[in-house]
């Protein structure tokens, strides 16, 4: 009876963590063990409730696109004013053909231009986009934002006879790499139209490239750095980011430390709480290592039960919570480069012959080839919106990603 009433605080413990507040406030997290897709989608089909939020970002966009409200800092580039970071968005036409016949289109460009240019900067960022539709004028979007961003076409008539699909990804990469560094840039960020950045993006951006690029922490001291063998990834897929979901070691023993805290940090607080509400009124409290360690144990199967994707959201609080950890040889929707990265690479591209390669795959290859480093920004600064693919036909599976 003795060991139960001593036992009764940790299975209370237990009991409320796992059975009543992770359950209320996982639900709708996808990557949680608690997540019910019914209670986050109101019943309705993953491809129908995607499409209504879709539907929703790109009325938001509309409007703030036709109110007025885009600073000429980002559009108007005058020739005194040195550029420190110029923005590329590659494009192609995304109307697609429904299944009852019907010809919808996305507004994946309006959404993602749109997100930017509200983010306040200075004259020294200049946006344009990069229009590599085969038909330039079938691009709808591209046409639509040509009166408020510079817009660049690859092809001037549609008769141009046109690679497969990869490679064509290889050559429109290359071909707005090369417009945005015809600005003379400090770094570059070339950005896929279906990559949606967060609020706040381009301040963090700034925040990285001083703290992080061109300077470094030394103690508390800022200092110079070696920044120009490296590539940034804004975006990686949220399962990548789950714990242990990688063969980086690195990346393994940062995710065993991140949880290692974690249990302390919470088994500690847990501890406390516990003392100050529960003990300390009944008799004098000497610290309970056995309530400590279930404490730590805890809160190490709470962060795995919510899963890493959904904690980092957390160090959104600050810009200076944000982590630069060994990128995962995956994909390109948003990538910062400085500006010898961006010219070595477009080199690469034009010069290696890369047969059926993908880009990311092809920037893996450069990255090893050449001596660089490739980071990724945690949490991540864009989401992919694009559930309608241009280089495969069909419905992505993981709806979670474009939601």
């Amino acid at each position: 009876m003795s060991r139960f009433l001593h036992a009764w605080p940790v299975l209370r413990l237990y009991i409320l963590v796992f059975c009543v507040i992770l359950p209320v406030l996982c639900h709708r997290m996808y990557f949680s063990v608690y997540y019910n897709q019914y209670l986050h989608m109101g019943g309705m089909d993953p491809n129908s409730y995607s499409r209504r939020v879709n539907d929703d970002r790109q009325r938001q966009a509309e409007m703030f696109i036709a109110s007025n409200q885009v600073g000429h800092s980002h559009t108007k580039l005058h020739s005194h004013t040195k550029v420190k970071l110029a923005i590329g968005f590659v494009t192609v036409n995304r109307e697609i053909q429904m299944e009852d016949g019907s010809l919808y289109n996305p507004g994946y460009l309006l959404q993602t231009v749109a997100a930017i240019l509200q983010e306040k900067t200075s004259d020294s960022t200049h946006v344009l986009i990069c229009n590599v539709d085969s038909d330039p004028r079938a691009n709808s979007d591209a046409v639509f934002l040509s009166s408020v961003v510079p817009v660049h076409s690859r092809y001037q008539q549609t008769n141009t006879s046109i690679p497969n699909s990869k490679q064509k990804e290889k050559e429109d990469y290359v071909y707005c790499l090369n417009r945005t560094l015809a600005l003379n840039p400090d770094f570059v960020l070339i950005i896929e139209d279906d990559a949606l950045a967060t609020k706040g993006t381009l301040d963090i951006i700034c925040h990285i490239i001083w703290t992080k690029l061109e300077n470094r922490y030394h103690g508390f001291e800022l200092v110079k750095n070696n920044f120009t063998k490296t590539i940034i990834k804004l975006f990686s897929p949220l399962y990548m980011q789950r714990d242990f979901f990688t063969t980086k070691p690195k990346r393994i023993v940062i995710n065993l430390l991140e949880l290692i805290g974690m249990g302390i940090v919470g088994g500690t607080a847990i501890s406390i709480a516990h003392f100050l509400l529960v003990q300390k009124g009944r008799r004098p409290y000497l610290f309970h290592r056995g309530f400590f360690t279930a404490a730590c144990v805890c809160c190490i199967l709470a962060a795995l039960a919510v899963s890493r994707p959904h904690l980092l959201e957390m160090r959104k609080i600050s810009k200076h919570f944000y982590i630069m950890m060994e990128a995962n040889d995956c994909c390109t929707p948003a990538v910062l480069y400085p500006k010898g990265a961006a010219l070595e690479f477009m080199s690469y591209l034009q010069t290696k012959t890369h047969g059926q390669g993908k880009l990311d795959g092809v920037m893996d290859d450069f990255v090893r080839e050449h001596g660089y480093r490739q980071f990724a920004v945690e949490p991540n600064l864009f989401s992919h919106i694009g559930k309608h693919s241009t280089l495969h036909q069909s419905k992505l599976k993981f709806l979670q990603n474009f939601v």
